[in-house]
């Protein structure tokens, strides 16, 4: 199940002109940076960050300030394109910050002519003035649409600007998502793989956590699956040893990705529509925002939550979660792995709490074995699956 809103809109999303916008800075006191007001003090709502469908703030300020006057200073001249906060975590920038670029597929990617005529980017500086060299997938990604880090304005003081062109996010967590976003990433990433290698390996890729030092949430005995899955030739891969390319690669090159769920799977904006995932979930209701990168992106999902999953907090994760059996689960995956080809249907038919969005009443299900019957399935198509450790210094041509 997903918790809030998975809408998918049409067209694209609205394009404000705000004449005299007022640009105010971070508060000190509040932890929060202010929405962009318009000339009467009033919030421009296609500057909000939301998530569900209430429209709660993600991270801003939505009233003007009590102890804030008028705002005399006036930005250089010139038209600016409002493109929200530049967050330097991965996750938070592909979808509160690149959510805002997708004007500037109107104007053509990489294009040195066109770009004399693109508006200033204007930021709010969640993290702007953050060491760039741990985010380096920010100036990459912006390199990629013939920016730098030096083509984004963000001012250090109230600033009255003239003309300035506020896009409404083309996805806001948790509600809605325009396919134009999956255009914006799509242009982004497809110079990273060529059209053969989609789908060339068919040889499963596990996306692992162990290796983060801190973070928000994470299966804290999650070695415990990776060793049963590499015992059984499934790649493990460490996302943050990899470079934004090399991860748009493995998602294009390989048939099936799986892992606990969380922002690596994010890159699936920028892979080659058509995904096959397999994640982990630690609760039982998914985040929608998910499911909209999912459907935008027609990646073909299947989320599963291990009964009996506990949690404790600290040692540098929000959350840490505990797998009552992950060797269990590790099996499970495996016979995930193998049935990937008809899954969403034998998964209606096998678990008792999808009966109801089964077509037909399906026959009580068996409770599964210690260890996945059809592997051998999955050895036709890929010979080393199953068939012991994979050698410590293999990797694909995808990083």
């Amino acid at each position: 199940m997903f918790f809030g809103h998975a809408r998918i809109l049409e067209g694209r999303p609205s394009l404000r002109l705000v004449e005299n916008a007022q640009y105010l800075t971070h508060d000190p006191r509040s932890g929060k940076i202010p929405v962009i007001f318009d000339d009467a003090r009033r919030m421009v709502h296609e500057s909000l960050d939301h998530h569900s469908g209430d429209r709660t703030p993600t991270w801003q300020a939505t009233a003007w300030p009590e102890d804030q006057g008028a705002v005399t200073e006036e930005a250089p001249e010139g038209t600016y394109l409002y493109v929200g906060a530049i967050h330097p975590h991965y996750g938070h920038f592909i979808v509160n910050t690149l959510a805002r670029f997708w004007p500037l597929l109107n104007l053509g990617l990489p294009d040195l002519d066109r770009r004399m005529l693109r508006p200033t980017l204007l930021c709010h500086g969640v993290g702007f003035h953050a060491d760039w060299r741990n985010a380096p997938f920010v100036p990459e990604i912006l390199g990629r649409l013939g920016l730098s880090m030096t083509d984004l304005t963000a001012f250090d003081r109230p600033m009255r600007i003239r003309t300035l062109l506020v896009p409404q996010a083309a996805l806001q967590q948790d509600d809605y998502a325009y396919p134009v976003f999956a255009e914006l990433c799509q242009a982004i990433g497809r110079d990273y793989y060529a059209a053969e290698e989609v789908d060339a390996d068919p040889q499963p890729v596990y996306l692992s956590k162990a290796r983060l030092t801190g973070g928000v949430r994470r299966f804290a005995n999650e070695e415990a699956i990776t060793a049963v899955l590499e015992r059984h030739g499934v790649r493990i891969v460490h996302p943050e040893l990899l470079s934004f390319p090399e991860q748009v690669r493995l998602f294009a090159r390989h048939r099936v990705i799986l892992g606990a769920n969380g922002s690596a799977f994010h890159t699936l904006m920028f892979a080659p529509p058509g995904r096959r995932v397999i994640a982990l979930s630690d609760r039982l209701k998914v985040s929608a925002t998910y499911r909209l990168i999912d459907l935008i992106t027609g990646t073909e999902a299947h989320y599963y939550y291990p009964v009996g999953t506990s949690s404790h907090v600290g040692d540098g994760f929000t959350v840490n979660f505990i797998l009552r059996d992950p060797e269990r689960v590790a099996a499970e995956l495996l016979d995930k792995i193998a049935r990937i080809d008809d899954l969403r249907e034998h998964d209606l038919r096998a678990d008792p709490g999808s009966w109801h969005l089964a077509p037909t009443i399906p026959p009580l299900p068996r409770r599964p074995g210690r260890l996945p019957a059809p592997l051998a399935r999955l050895r036709g198509a890929w010979p080393g699956f199953g068939r012991g450790r994979l050698d410590a210094g293999a990797k694909s041509s995808g990083g």
